[in-house]
C-alpha cells in the first residue's frame, strides 16, 4: 500500500475546518500544528498586503489513491485564493508503524503493528 503525506499550511484558525473537508473526502485523521511564519517582524507587508505571522499546519497520511481527492477537497474551500491562504503539497511516505488503513478497523485496540 503506497502512502502519501499531505501537508497543508494556512492562516491560523482554518486548519480545523480544512480537516473537516478532508474527512468528507476520505481522510481518517490528521495532526494540526500551530506555529509562526519565518517572515521577520519588519517585513509583515508585501505589495500593501498585510501578512499574518501565525500559521497552522495540517498533516494527513493517506493512501496514495486517496491523495488527490483529499487535496482537492481542501483546496476547493481553503486554498491559496481563499481567506485561509492555504498551500497544499504532498510527499511520498516510505514506511509507517502503528497505522492501518483497512476500513474494518473500529478502534486502536484492533490495530496490528
Amino acid at each position: 500500500m503506497e502512502k502519501e503525506l499531505i501537508i497543508y499550511t494556512c492562516l491560523t484558525g482554518f486548519a480545523y475546518d480544512a480537516m473537516e473537508e478532508a474527512r468528507k473526502a476520505g481522510a481518517r485523521g490528521g495532526t494540526i500544528l500551530h506555529g509562526r511564519s519565518s517572515i521577520k517582524e519588519d517585513k509583515k507587508s508585501i505589495l500593501g498586503l498585510r501578512l499574518s505571522t501565525e500559521k497552522d499546519c495540517l498533516l494527513i497520511v493517506s493512501l496514495a489513491e486517496d491523495k488527490h481527492k483529499i487535496m482537492n477537497a481542501i483546496n476547493a474551500k481553503y486554498g491559496l485564493k481563499s481567506e485561509a491562504r492555504g498551500l497544499l503539497f504532498s510527499m511520498k511516505v516510505d514506511d509507517t508503524l502503528g497505522m492501518n488503513f483497512h476500513s474494518n478497523i473500529k478502534d486502536l485496540t484492533e490495530v496490528v503493528v
